[in-house]
């Protein structure tokens, strides 16, 4: 994602500065593919509508999304070690970037015996054509960290759908019901956030994972269960909003372990990039291991 957000941003940029006859510069392709199926269990009953899957350099986004839905990544069999995690992807609410922060995600933890679940939530509607959608996008990305992203009370409501359903068959999946954890990716990490202040499924998280967070946050009420937080230095979201998040939580409790890389920018994800922030899944891991 990392080179999608920097073209994306070159693409607004140009359309700021450019005079009113000058050609834009090409918008990334995009491409319309199949949805992913898999054992998935639906959090809210109601048509997909034109929910659209679409793959952005090498990356797959699931977008006008309405039917929120609950992927269950099992671990091999023998590996299983009864401790479940939530995986909530980003995407800005435009999208939810299920493949990068999502099985991707999910994958590496099942590897290590881990019962993860991707969360596809609700997000708000895009263009139903990839290069409407490519063009909402340029008009809109080159906004992170200038902004503050409005809340999406729908996608929150999703993930404590998710927790209520992960929580209530912890016994038929065998899993500990004590032992259940969160992660969220930029938008997922903000709705994570939400979700840790306002909804009561918060108290039954074990731990929470927030990977290139909105910094310029402070929790405001809720529990403080053990936190991973990794960002890069570069990321416009930590240049906006520096230590704040980090020093807030500080305030109420010192379970935090915190990365903050060199390289990497904003939405590193699984896509290995070369930098120290390719580690950050290793380090989530071994975290994981001593909660």
């Amino acid at each position: 994602m990392r080179k999608t957000f920097a073209l994306l941003l070159s693409c607004m940029l140009a359309l700021a500065a450019r005079p009113a006859l000058a050609q834009m510069p090409a918008l990334p392709p995009a491409d319309t593919v199949p949805p992913v199926r898999g054992e998935e269990i639906v959090l809210n009953n109601v048509p997909a509508g034109g929910e659209t899957w679409t793959r952005v350099f090498g990356q797959v986004w699931a977008r006008n999304v309405q039917r929120s839905t609950l992927y269950v990544i099992r671990p091999m069999n023998g590996r299983a070690n009864g401790k479940s995690v939530i995986v909530v992807p980003g995407g800005g609410y435009m999208f939810v970037s299920i493949d990068s922060e999502g099985f991707r995600v999910a994958d590496r933890l099942a590897a290590q015996g881990y019962t993860a679940f991707v969360l596809k939530y609700r997000v708000n509607p895009t263009p139903p054509t990839p290069e409407g959608f490519m063009a909402d996008m340029a008009a809109k990305f080159g906004q992170l960290g200038k902004g503050e992203l409005p809340d999406l009370p729908p996608a929150v409501d999703d993930l404590a759908a998710a927790i209520n359903v992960v929580s209530s068959r912890a016994a038929e999946w065998k899993l500990e019901p004590k032992q259940i954890g969160a992660i969220g990716f930029s938008a997922g990490s903000r709705t994570l956030i939400r979700l840790i202040e306002q909804k009561k499924e918060a108290a039954l998280l074990h731990h929470v994972g927030l990977i290139y967070p909105p910094m310029t946050q402070t929790v405001t009420g809720g529990p403080r269960p053990p936190l991973f937080l990794a960002i890069a230095a570069g990321d416009p979201l930590f240049k906006q909003g520096g230590l704040k998040l980090v020093d807030s939580w500080l305030k109420e409790s010192t379970a935090l372990e915190f990365h903050l890389y060199y390289g990497g920018e904003h939405g590193f994800g699984m896509m290995p990039k070369g930098t120290t922030s390719d580690r950050w899944i290793d380090q989530y891991i071994d975290w994981l291991a001593v909660q």
